[in-house]
C-alpha cells in the first residue's frame, strides 16, 4: 500500500516564494556538524644519505567542528628532541606551505603534542583540499622529523 503525503498550500507556498530561507536554515542545520580524521605521522622527506633507516613515527586525532580544528595524537622514535611542532597549509596534499599555529609538543624523542586553531575561509578551503599537515622538526631534521598530511575522506 503506497504512504500518501500532502503538505498545506500555505508552507509550500511560502518555501517557493522565499527559497533563499529554505537555504539558508538547511545550511545552518549542517554548520555544527563535526567531523574526525586519522593521521598518521612518518618519517618527513630527507636527501638520501641523511635518512635514518627508522626515524618515528605516530598518529593523530583531527577533529573539524564548524571552523575549529583541534589535534591530539602521540609519537614515537625521533631521531632527536623535537625542536617545534606546527600544523601548515599548502594548496594541495604533498605540497609544503606557511605555518598555520603552534602546537604543543613533548620536549622528548617519544610523547605527545596537540593544539587547537580558528581556520579562516582559506584554511578551511585547504583543509577540504587535503593541503592541511603536521609537521614535527627537530635538530636532526629541521624540515620535517615527521609528517603527516590531514586527507578528509
Amino acid at each position: 500500500m503506497p504512504i500518501r503525503t500532502s503538505q498545506s498550500r500555505g508552507r509550500l507556498r511560502n518555501i517557493q516564494a522565499n527559497p533563499s530561507r529554505f537555504l539558508i536554515c538547511a545550511c545552518l542545520l549542517g554548520a555544527s556538524a563535526f567531523s574526525t580524521f586519522q593521521v598518521r605521522l612518518s618519517p618527513g622527506p630527507r636527501l638520501v644519505g641523511t635518512r635514518a633507516s627508522n626515524s618515528g613515527s605516530g598518529t593523530v586525532t583531527a577533529t573539524l567542528k564548524d571552523s575549529e580544528l583541534t589535534l591530539r595524537g602521540s609519537f614515537e622514535g625521533l631521531l632527536a628532541v623535537p625542536t617545534r611542532a606546527n600544523l601548515r597549509m599548502g594548496s594541495l596534499p604533498g605540497v609544503r606551505g606557511p605555518v598555520v599555529t603552534s602546537l604543543t609538543i613533548s620536549p622528548a624523542t617519544s610523547g605527545a603534542l596537540s593544539g587547537s586553531v580558528e581556520l579562516n575561509p582559506n584554511q578551511l578551503t585547504a583543509f577540504h583540499k587535503g593541503g592541511l599537515y603536521i609537521e614535527i622538526d627537530s635538530e636532526q631534521a629541521p624540515e620535517g622529523d615527521l609528517w603527516g598530511w590531514i586527507i578528509p575522506q
